[in-house]
């Protein structure tokens, strides 16, 4: 932003009216879209991206007086010079008028008298350091999660076709998205080829994955998924009516397939049956068996055709894989490799006595009990979930502990690059969501989670004891 010598920009919050050096002002922008960051500081809206880089906001009325208005159409984020950039929520920028102000102040004019607002101060005092500390933060060191004991186990993606129960190796899944609004239908291709839509660095061929398995056509509902799945170099999208969770079972749970299964009307073989504790089964897919032979073949050649570069530009992307979850309006990410499993939270789980709440109680897990918590309480997510809440099974030093979340909604692979250190946010809120993943499209932003710091030392111990509390429970 261009700016004459003793220009201040001027702007409005609430009913005062306040400057800044227009020096120190990168860029006025309509307010975007704000993540919620939890555990931060009551002053902090949340964080945007900006110009592509991951910015704090500064919800300034908090601040000043504990008081927020609504967003409205005039509502601008002020962005100041910085590394990382420090947005300032305002009410209205009002125009650039004449004037002085010193860096790192803030002209306040009430009752026809002004006076400075020393801004690096203020947030000094809500933010513990973020104006001291501008730069980037040391990425954190990758979370792996414990390996579970027993048995070799295998990961799976299920999802559910028609009713039934599927799934997928979790090895061979890149991502899993929604369906794409736009998928241009390709001429001389079968009814399972629905076409291809723009992914990433080219083009993705989506199939039917129902029509695969010989199960009726149906037009994809619009929750419908989008799982993006490896035939050796190349991707291709297999659309699913509903991700239900991530599986981790003992090869032994899984055996070999019947064969009238592989008998119907689809040119897809299920691979292998896997059992569930207490009865229940799962069909196992394998990619390179959902189709024949010719029809892999033409799937790579249309997408060479079509300019396609699923065989590199995924390979060079050299992303990261995230599990994302829903808390209300909000979606966060858990590495994939510190995810062990995701279950469906049962609608009845024994309470603890003199549990502290965000502990919503202790569900079995294949006959051992597992402390779940209620990361709505973690989080201050207001209001009740809608529909069935899932459990996200992860480790937390020795304790196997389940998190309770609204929804888990997709796989994400982020490209190389697309991954940085949060922005200063606040000691507690910085340990804990120590990366973002900036994406393509839409500007938007998911927040990392760092699983060792789900909980902090004392709580983990207290799980520790709640889980050998429920061993004793009759």
């Amino acid at each position: 932003m261009a700016a004459a010598d003793g220009a201040v920009l001027t702007f409005r919050v609430g009913e005062r009216r306040l400057a800044v050096a227009a020096e120190e002002v990168a860029e006025v922008v309509r307010r975007p879209r704000i993540t919620r960051v939890p555990h931060a500081p009551a002053g902090l809206a949340g964080v945007a991206s900006i110009r592509g880089e991951v910015a704090p906001v500064v919800a300034l009325g908090r601040v000043l007086d504990g008081r927020d208005a609504e967003a409205t159409e005039r509502s601008r984020v002020i962005v100041l010079h910085g590394a990382p950039p420090l947005g300032l929520a305002v009410d209205e920028v009002t125009g650039l008028a004449h004037g002085q102000a010193e860096p790192g102040g803030l002209l306040l004019t009430e009752a026809g008298e002004t006076r400075v607002l020393a801004l690096d101060a203020l947030l000094d005092a809500e933010f513990a350091g973020l104006t001291r500390t501008r730069g980037t933060r040391a990425a954190a060191p990758k979370a792996t999660a414990a390996p579970a004991a027993g048995a070799l186990e295998v990961a799976l993606l299920g999802f559910v076709l028609a009713g039934q129960p599927y799934a997928l190796p979790l090895e061979q899944v890149r991502e899993v998205v929604a369906l794409p609004a736009a998928i241009a239908a390709l001429p001389r291709t079968d009814a399972a080829m629905l076409g291809v839509t723009d992914f990433r660095d080219g083009l993705l061929p989506v199939v039917s994955t129902r029509v695969l398995l010989g199960l009726p056509a149906e037009r994809p509902a619009p929750g419908a998924r989008v799982v993006v799945a490896a035939i050796g170099d190349a991707r291709v999208g297999l659309v699913v009516d509903q991700l239900t969770s991530i599986l981790r079972a003992p090869e032994s749970a899984i055996g070999p397939v019947p064969r009238v299964l592989n008998r119907g009307a689809g040119e897809a073989h299920i691979d292998a049956m896997l059992r569930l504790p207490g009865g229940g089964l799962v069909s196992v897919l394998a990619p390179e068996r959902l189709f024949r032979d010719e029809t892999v073949a033409q799937i790579l050649e249309d997408g060479r055709q079509k300019g396609s570069q699923m065989t590199t530009a995924t390979e060079t992307r050299s992303g990261q894989r995230f599990l994302i979850f829903g808390l209300g309006e909000e979606r966060y990410g858990l590495p994939i490799e510190a995810v062990q499993e995701v279950v469906t939270l049962p609608r009845t789980i024994t309470r603890l006595p003199k549990a502290p709440a965000f502990v919503a109680g202790v569900m079995n897990l294949r006959g051992a009990p597992l402390p779940v918590v209620d990361q709505r309480r973690r989080f201050g997510v207001e209001g009740a979930a809608a529909g069935q809440p899932r459990v996200i099974v992860t480790r937390v030093g020795e304790t196997l502990v389940g998190f309770a979340v609204d929804t888990v909604t997709e796989i994400l692979e982020a490209p190389e690059g697309s991954v940085t250190p949060t922005p200063e946010l606040g000691a507690d809120a910085s340990r804990l969501f120590d990366r973002v993943a900036s994406l393509e499209t839409g500007g938007r932003m998911v927040l990392l989670v760092n699983p060792q710091e789900l909980l902090d030392r004392a709580e983990a111990d207290l799980l520790a004891g709640l889980a050998d509390e429920g061993r004793s429970a009759p």
